[in-house]
C-alpha cells in the first residue's frame, strides 16, 4: 500500500469520526451517556459495577472528568456507586435498572438506524465491508499503539 492509500483511509477514518461527533442524540440519551452506559454495562463486575478508575482508562480522562459525567448520570437515576467495606477509595458504579431500560433503549435505536443504512448497502456488499473490517482489525491488532 502506498501513502496515497494510507491518506484515503486516514481521511475516511474522520469523516465518520464526524458523523460520530455531529450524532447528539442516540434515542432519548446523549451520544455521551450512550458511550458511558454501554462502556459500564460491558465493563461490569456482576455484582459490583466497575470502577471510576477503569471508567478513566477506557475514556482517556482525568478521574475528575469522570466523576462529573458520572453525576450527571446519578442525577438522572441512569446509576449508581458504591464502595467496598475494606477500601472505600474505590468507588464502583453500575447501572440503575433505569440506566439499563434507557441504555435498552438507546441500542435499539442504534441498531434500528444501523440496519437501515446496511440495508441500503444491500447484503453482499455488507457481507464484504464486514469481512473486510475484521481482516483490517486483526491486522491493526499487531500494530496497535501503546
Amino acid at each position: 500500500m502506498d501513502i496515497g492509500n494510507g491518506e484515503r483511509i486516514f481521511e475516511t477514518m474522520q469523516k465518520f469520526q464526524k458523523i460520530a461527533m455531529n450524532t447528539k442524540m442516540i434515542g432519548e440519551i446523549s451520544r455521551l451517556e450512550f458511550v458511558i452506559l454501554q462502556l459500564i454495562n460491558t465493563s461490569s463486575d456482576a455484582n459490583q459495577g466497575v470502577t471510576m478508575t477503569t471508567l478513566s482508562e477506557h475514556l482517556n480522562v482525568s478521574k475528575s472528568a469522570v466523576s462529573q459525567m458520572i453525576n450527571t448520570l446519578e442525577d438522572k437515576d441512569y446509576v449508581e456507586r458504591t464502595s467496598t467495606k475494606n477500601d472505600r477509595r474505590i468507588v464502583y458504579v453500575r447501572l440503575t435498572e433505569i440506566g439499563e431500560h434507557s441504555l435498552e433503549k438507546a441500542l435499539q435505536s442504534f441498531l434500528q438506524v444501523t440496519n437501515q443504512i446496511f440495508g441500503r448497502m444491500g447484503e453482499e456488499d455488507t457481507e464484504t465491508l464486514l469481512g473486510l473490517l475484521d481482516k483490517l482489525y486483526l491486522i491493526m491488532c499487531d500494530y496497535t499503539y501503546k
